[in-house]
């Protein structure tokens, strides 16, 4: 099939199934901002570093799981395929649930470091110690999600997705606006539509016509076989893991140069990050379909091929993130307006949309590369991609550049962060581009 088409074909369920928690979460923040007050979305700020941290575990086996069985799945190796998901199944519950009590324990001492004030830390233990509980179905849900898509079922994954974050939003809206749970009930909403949704998932994998699906052998561990799912998935973790800091020290920066406005400016940012999180989501699915085309043309060492889907998708990438930022930069105060009624809160977020994202076209085609690395098994081109912008750039901008031109700095040191990664990528790409056409 053609290029195009096969994009065409895979991208919009990719797309829809990658912003459908993007979508939610802009909707959280409408319902908690409206129904709740400002403080509870500084206290969601606050509980940013966490759930990047979740997701970074989650990666650590979902990642991994996934590469296999998508070159499984090419090979029609099934018995194999079977038993990469049974094993990856037993290690994310395992983990999943050591996790949780971890994060349980130091909760408390986690969120205060996360930048939570006397008044925003009862919202963030409220919203935390509910949302810990699904850590579990989180984890396996979106293995489960990608593995669907691999299978090319994106439609019937995209259809779960869809269902659980509607189901989601009505659910938060009736807790928070008419049964005023507040933080509460946009947990309990959440968890209960995950649960949900979790259960449709081990209905769909428990049907043993499927080419991936429960068995008992499957749950057999191979130590060898884990070793190498964690190994693949240990470039995803380390990118979230890296993001969990920088998430951390964004809001210690805000509270440190804002002073007594820190909760302002926190709440702010969570507004801004969620609108950041639809933009990276358009191109997210783009990369994932992406993924499963380049995997399946890897194995049949169809190189030309491998480039010219890399192009193409880099080309959209851009396009789309393009447009988006265009988007937001025209809209900017009726965004911020949408969430919030408060004037110095939409400045802050106005200044910060149109600074920290004014590189996101270029950063389309890093977030490209980086599925691309992953699939051609280069884990380590992918993990330096992402770990050269905030480890080598961000972080040290972080530390330097609010302190010599105020809350501005923290913007300008992501959009400067991404320039200099960004130019690290393309000459990557160009590299190994050049090794494909041998």
């Amino acid at each position: 099939m053609p290029i195009g088409k096969l994009l065409r074909k895979f991208t919009p369920p990719a797309v829809l199934a990658m912003s459908a928690n993007a979508i939610f979460n802009i909707c959280e923040i409408f319902i908690l901002g409206k129904g709740v007050g400002l403080d509870a979305l500084a206290a969601l700020a606050c509980t940013f570093p966490v759930i990047i941290l979740i997701s970074a575990f989650a990666a650590l086996i979902n990642t991994g799981t996934a590469a296999k069985i998508a070159v499984l799945y090419a090979e029609n190796n099934q018995k194999q395929a079977l038993k990469v998901f049974g094993n990856s199944f037993v290690v994310m519950t395992t983990m999943g649930t050591l996790l949780t009590v971890v994060l349980e324990i130091f909760l408390e001492d986690i969120l205060r470091l996360c930048g939570a004030s006397d008044v925003t830390l009862p919202y963030a233990l409220e919203y935390m110690r509910i949302m810990l509980i699904s850590t579990i179905i989180l984890f396996s849900m979106q293995g489960m999600g990608r593995i669907l898509h691999i299978q090319g079922n994106p439609k019937k994954q995209m259809m779960q997705q869809l269902l659980g974050i509607t189901c989601n939003v009505i659910m938060s809206f009736i807790f928070v606006f008419v049964l005023k749970w507040g933080m509460r009930g946009a947990a309990l909403a959440s968890i209960i539509c995950e649960s949900v949704s979790w259960l449709l998932y081990l209905k769909i994998f428990s049907n043993h016509n499927a080419f991936v699906h429960f068995t008992k052998g499957g749950f057999r561990i191979d130590s060898g076989l884990v070793k190498e799912i964690l190994s693949i998935g240990l470039s995803p973790f380390s990118i979230n893991a890296c993001g969990c800091v920088v998430a951390l020290m964004i809001n210690l920066s805000l509270i440190q140069v804002a002073g007594e406005h820190g909760d302002l400016y926190l709440g702010s940012y969570a507004i801004v990050q969620r609108i950041t999180q639809v933009l990276i989501s358009l191109v997210s699915g783009l990369a994932l379909a992406l993924q499963i085309i380049t995997s399946i043309n890897v194995v049949r060492q169809n190189y030309i091929r491998v480039r010219s889907v890399l192009m193409y998708t880099i080309f959209h990438a851009f396009v789309i993130m393009s447009i988006g930022y265009g988007f937001v930069v025209v809209f900017t105060r009726e965004l911020m307006a949408f969430f919030t009624n408060d004037e110095q809160m939409i400045e802050i977020g106005v200044k910060a949309l149109v600074i920290g994202l004014c590189t996101f076209p270029f950063v389309a085609s890093q977030m490209v590369a980086v599925s691309f690395f992953q699939t051609l098994r280069r884990p380590h081109a992918s993990m330096m991609i992402s770990l050269t912008r905030q480890l080598l750039f961000l972080i040290p901008m972080l530390i330097i550049l609010p302190h010599l031109i105020g809350v501005t700095g923290v913007w300008w040191s992501m959009a400067l962060a991404d320039v200099a990664s960004v130019t690290i990528t393309w000459i990557m790409l160009y590299t190994e581009t050049k090794k494909l056409s041998l």
